[in-house]
């Protein structure tokens, strides 16, 4: 009974969308912000024991970010009965070769990072291990939220054309940035480093959108995603006293030159992302002509 009536909500919900096509980005629009809003409450309400120290602040928002990638997975496949891409199908292509200048960002990003140990491997392993599993339930998140959802309900509404691809992936990556926004709700001193983190973010974005156009598959963008998250955290487990560190992170706003520095560095996302996408399309166009021959 509660499955048929999903369904029907669903094929309701497609009807609706039907009658009227502006739905599609609104709705996607709409519940994304309902979301992000829901997970900055829980965060700003939840009890001081949850988030006065780093251990159990991961935990939680972990915890958060898997519930919020079931609830999504379920609103993709059984309301807006769209497909989820998860597979084999160009995993390796996706993450070297299409996703190679985020491996190599990844690689920068965990050099860059290095901070002399203040204990051993052994002793950080947990920090480690928490950290790794953070990273995961936000590549999760972010990838089945932006890419799985909001990207290809645009492709939905804009259509496959060159035109409407295009516009799905950089209205998609825009929003993705924009969304960090939220982040001055709970850290309301990282004024630069925020405003730097949406721009990148939207330049990432690009990237990501064509990885997952270009493999239909979301396990490279997650991984990733994944990684590259990680990879800036790495070193945050070695420190003798975790709390004080990610304190002085989280409250410490990067200064001007730095924060343009990185995007400068991002924007070789969003070239490597368009120059991929026009690479696919004159392949396209070739093999178009090749055909009326």
């Amino acid at each position: 009974m509660i499955q048929e009536g999903f369904r029907t909500q669903g094929d309701y919900m497609n009807k609706l969308f039907e009658k009227n096509r502006k739905l599609i980005p609104l709705s996607a629009v709409a519940l994304l912000i309902l979301s992000s809003l829901i997970e900055v409450i829980l965060l700003l309400v939840a009890p001081e024991s949850l988030i006065s120290s780093t251990v159990p602040k991961i935990i939680f928002s972990t915890t958060i970010k898997f519930i919020m990638s079931a609830i999504f997975i379920f609103i993709i496949l059984k309301l807006y009965k769209l497909k989820i891409g998860f597979g084999k199908k160009s995993l390796v292509k996706g993450i070297f070769w299409f996703g190679s200048m985020l491996c190599i960002a990844s690689m920068f990003n965990f050099l860059g990072g290095y901070q002399n140990p203040e204990i051993s491997f052994i002793q950080a392993l947990p920090m480690i291990i928490m950290f790794l599993v953070f990273a995961l339930s936000v590549g999760l998140y972010e990838e089945i939220v932006f890419r799985g959802f909001i990207f290809s309900l645009f492709r939905k509404y804009f259509g496959e054309s060159k035109k409407g691809i295009y516009t799905s992936v950089l209205l998609s990556a825009l929003i993705f940035g924009c969304v960090h926004f939220l982040n001055l709700i709970v850290y309301p001193d990282l004024i630069i480093t925020t405003i730097a983190q949406v721009i990148s973010a939207s330049f990432v974005g690009v990237l990501f959108a064509v990885i997952y156009f270009r493999t239909e598959n979301l396990l490279p963008c997650i991984i990733l995603h994944t990684i590259f998250d990680f990879a800036g955290y790495f070193w945050f487990s070695f420190a003798k006293d975790i709390d004080k560190m990610m304190n002085v992170a989280n409250t410490t706003d990067t200064n001007i030159g730095a924060g343009i520095i990185n995007i400068a560095l991002c924007s070789l996302f969003v070239i490597s992302g368009l120059l991929q996408l026009r690479k696919v399309f004159k392949n396209e166009k070739l093999n178009s002509i090749e055909d009326k021959r």
